[in-house]
């Protein structure tokens, strides 16, 4: 009996031939699949580790991805959802002495506005977490929550009142001057990442595929070191 390689359950049936090979239909998710083919799964798992880099570091939409592999647009989108739904919530490390936080708006849809609230760790110039929502403390203070244990770090922002509002004084230090690093992070996400272009239809507006855009983003070493996305992405290649 052929194991689903899907869902991993045993009520398959025999569905017919494919290239010789007998092919199964799982009845537990439907997936029609052909025992021990390996040589059509590496080519599709190169075909998601590449669409994933293009996408994550070339500005690729997913019309554009699908064009290059010639299959449909919603499959491509499926392909950087399987991906990036595998990865889990970014671990703040307890290391981290000195961060910066910084809010930017993106648009979904015409009339929708988000604002990505961020936080870099100063040392490393890497996003290590993040929250979407309204301009508010409330929505900042979702963001402070992930960062709390750090409390020997030392905060840096600008002089938006919801940061003096949540972030303890004793360790909060404003000014312009001190948030160079998530500025300069902030441009390398709307230059990167299509969906963070000004006016865009690149992309999906769901605010799931942001998170997925950012996560993408975090994998990167300051965007040049592609081993980082291949390791954390889980890149067949």
């Amino acid at each position: 009996m052929a194991i689903c390689k899907q869902c991993g359950g045993e009520r398959t049936v025999k569905n017919g031939t494919v290239r010789g090979k007998a092919r199964y239909k799982c009845k537990d998710c439907g997936l029609n699949f052909t025992d021990g083919d390996g040589r059509v799964r590496n080519e599709l798992a190169a075909k998601k580790a590449l669409a994933v880099i293009l996408y994550s570091l070339g500005k690729a939409s997913f019309g554009m991805l699908a064009k290059i592999f010639g299959v449909s647009r919603s499959l491509t989108y499926g392909w950087i959802r399987e991906k990036t739904d595998a990865l889990p919530e970014p671990v703040v490390a307890g290391t981290i002495s000195e961060m910066e936080f910084d809010e930017m708006w993106h648009k979904s849809g015409q009339k929708n506005k988000k604002w990505i609230i961020k936080a870099v760790d100063r040392s490393t110039g890497r996003t290590v977490t993040w929250v979407i929502g309204g301009r508010d403390a409330a929505t900042f203070r979702r963001l402070y929550d992930k960062v709390k244990h750090l409390t020997h770090c030392t905060f840096y922002t600008d002089d938006w009142d919801a940061f003096a509002a949540v972030l303890p004084a004793e360790r909060h230090v404003i000014g312009k001057a001190h948030t160079v690093a998530i500025e300069r992070d902030n441009s390398n996400t709307r230059h990167h990442l299509g969906r963070m272009t000004r006016r865009t239809k690149v992309v999906s507006k769901k605010e799931s595929m942001v998170h997925a855009s950012n996560e993408a983003m975090a994998c990167v070493d300051g965007r040049k070191n592609l081993s980082a996305v291949s390791k954390r992405l889980f890149i067949y290649l």
